[in-house]
């Protein structure tokens, strides 16, 4: 019987070491993961820092955009006006003349 003791505390020795040897394995593995999501994180956190800084420089792109078409519709508008004038001041002109035939 102590043999058949000896070979059975043999063999849970065994594994008890192939159990630590597999928890060692899986502690290295779940920190490599962990320093992997890390990494994924920062930079995931770097590419959103640059795209809300590309974000915020078209945003005043745009701003600068909508200013010029408001500039430039003003001066557009205002040389319709001067036309319409123009124009009014040439109607005039060739009704009088209509007027005196």
């Amino acid at each position: 019987m102590g043999e058949r003791v000896d070979g059975v505390i043999e063999r849970l020795t065994s594994v008890e070491t192939k159990v630590d040897s597999l928890a060692a394995t899986m502690d290295r593995r779940f920190d490599e993961v962990a320093a992997g999501l890390g990494e994924q994180r920062r930079y995931t956190d770097f590419a959103y820092e640059r795209l809300d800084a590309k974000i915020v420089q078209i945003d005043g792109r745009l701003t600068e955009l909508d200013e010029r078409v408001v500039r430039l519709d003003v001066k557009v508008d205002s040389g319709f006006e001067r036309m319409d004038q123009r124009f009014s001041r040439l109607d005039r002109k060739l009704d009088q003349l209509i007027d005196r035939v």
